[in-house]
This record gives C-alpha cells, sequence and structure tokens, in this order.
C-alpha cells in the first residue's frame, strides 16, 4: 500500500518538473544494483527491465532509453570482464554477429523520435512478453537436462557456416535496430539462439553475449546522445550501480543455477509487461 502511494506521486512530481527528484536516483540506483546482480549471473544486462523502472518513476521514455543503453554498455562491460579473464567468449561469433547489431542499434538510436512516446513503450511491453516467454522456455528447457546432457549440447567448435552468419546477422541486425530505437539491447532474445542454435556453453554464450551488448549499446546510445536526449546525472547514478551489480553477479556465475535465475527474471518480466501496456495506453 505505502509503495503503490508513493510511486505515483514520485513520478507525478517528476513530470510536473522535467527533473528527476533525488529520491527517484536513490530508488533506481537500488534498482539497478539489484538488477545487475541478476543480469551479472544469467548473463544478460537486463536493460528490459530496468527502462520500464525508470518510466514508470516519471523519466522522460527517451531519455530513458539512452540512459538505459548506456548503462547496458558500461555494465556489460563490468560484467564481461571475468568472462574475458576466465576465456568464456567467442570472439568470432562477435564479430559475425555483433557487428551487424551494432549498426542496426545505431540507426534505431539515431531516429528513435519519429516514433510517438506510446508506440516506444508498447514495443517495450511486447519485448517484456516476447523476452518472459523465451526466458521462461529455455530455463525449463535446461532444468530438464541432466548435466551429461548438457556437456553434449555444447558442441561449438569456433565454427560457423555462412547460411547461419547471414541468417542470424540479419535477425540481428534488426534486433539491434528496434532495441536502439526503445532503449534496450535485447540480448535475452540473442542468448537462446547462441545456446541452441550454436550449441555454445551456457558460460561461454552468457560471455559471449555481454560482449556483443557493449556493442549493441554503444552504438544505440551514440544515436541518442546525437539526438541531444541524455541526462548524464541520471546515467551516473544508474551506471554505476549497475556497473557494481553486473560485476558481482559475473563472480558468482558458477555458484548459482542459472536455469533457475532465468526462470524467475523470466516470470518477473511477464508481471512488469501489464504495467508497461498500461503506462502506453495512457501516454
Amino acid at each position: 500500500m505505502i509503495t503503490s502511494s508513493i510511486l505515483p506521486a514520485i513520478a507525478a512530481s517528476s513530470h510536473a518538473d522535467d527533473e528527476i527528484s533525488t529520491l527517484t536516483l536513490v530508488l533506481l540506483g537500488v534498482i539497478s544494483l539489484a538488477i545487475g546482480l541478476i543480469g551479472g549471473l544469467v548473463g544478460i544486462a537486463l536493460g528490459v527491465i530496468r527502462l520500464p523502472a525508470m518510466t514508470l518513476l516519471g523519466v522522460d521514455p527517451l531519455t530513458a532509453a539512452g540512459t538505459n543503453l548506456f548503462v547496458s554498455a558500461v555494465s556489460s562491460v563490468a560484467g564481461s570482464w571475468p568472462a574475458i579473464l576466465e576465456n568464456r567468449v567467442a570472439f568470432r561469433v562477435v564479430i559475425f554477429l555483433g557487428v551487424p547489431a551494432f549498426i542496426g542499434s545505431l540507426i534505431g538510436g539515431l531516429f528513435a523520435d519519429v516514433a510517438p512516446i506510446w508506440l516506444l513503450l508498447g514495443a517495450v511491453a511486447i519485448f517484456l512478453v516476447w523476452s518472459s516467454i523465451t526466458l521462461i522456455v529455455q530455463a525449463y528447457n535446461e532444468m530438464k537436462l541432466t548435466q551429461e546432457d548438457r556437456g553434449r549440447l555444447a558442441t561449438y567448435d569456433g565454427t560457423m557456416s555462412r547460411k547461419t552468419i547471414v541468417r542470424e546477422g540479419a535477425v540481428g541486425m534488426v534486433i539491434g535496430l528496434i532495441g536502439g530505437a526503445i532503449g534496450v539491447a535485447l540480448g535475452v532474445l540473442r542468448m537462446p539462439a547462441l545456446v541452441q542454435v550454436l550449441k555454445m556453453d551456457p558460460a561461454i554464450a552468457a560471455g559471449t553475449n555481454l560482449i556483443i551488448t557493449v556493442l549493441v549499446s554503444i552504438s544505440g546510445f551514440a544515436g541518442h546522445l546525437i539526438g541531444g536526449r541524455t541526462d548524464w546525472q541520471l546515467v551516473a547514478v544508474v551506471g554505476s550501480t549497475a556497473a557494481v551489480g553486473m560485476f558481482v553477479g559475473s563472480k558468482l556465475t558458477h555458484r548459482i543455477d542459472p536455469a533457475r535465475l532465468r526462470l524467475f527474471v523470466g516470470i518477473v518480466l511477464l508481471l512488469v509487461a501489464p504495467v508497461v501496456f498500461w503506462d502506453a495506453a495512457t501516454r
């Protein structure tokens, strides 16, 4: 009851003053720290959760989009550093799949203000549902596998066929285009392809996905920065806390069952989606 009365008040004051209050910044810092911790554990920046948290607390959606991409880049750098040190990154995959996504995200960020706000929020809500279903199905399938089964499935040998490069690169560019516009790197949608299509070990897939997320987030943020849609105070608070959480989470990757965590995150996304749909409908 208390939370339900506080959050609308914070959002209303933020809309009225066009400035982000100290209380809102503190709340977003705490939320970003928690999201970063979970994201580091599962190998996903989880900007798809952080973005609606900002908009629901009154941050302008376009400002939130640019901020979220910057934070995804910073937190993914923090999360991917342990993965690089532990040799859990397939750089060949980063090149072939990350570059098209980089280009798409830059274009999306540059032209984000062409679409109306309600449409951007609606797109976020749709991707929340899509991401949640993807995570829940992936987690369910992983939880059914034995350790021996997981070892047999992780057969990636560093090669990719031309057909796979073209197909996954095209899909990555489209996802990057949409993600750059709405402010999310959508790494949650890349993980199933890395694990199920390329047959990568989940730990290597997580590290690889974080590096691709860095590229996608930087290019998308650059597009929003050129458009003048950046609040550096918000970037500093949310970015620093997310980076700390992501680094700690990545260090703990092998200590917690990632499948159960993915299931938990998927359920959270599914619960958040209706709230974002409502926000879009009332704009």
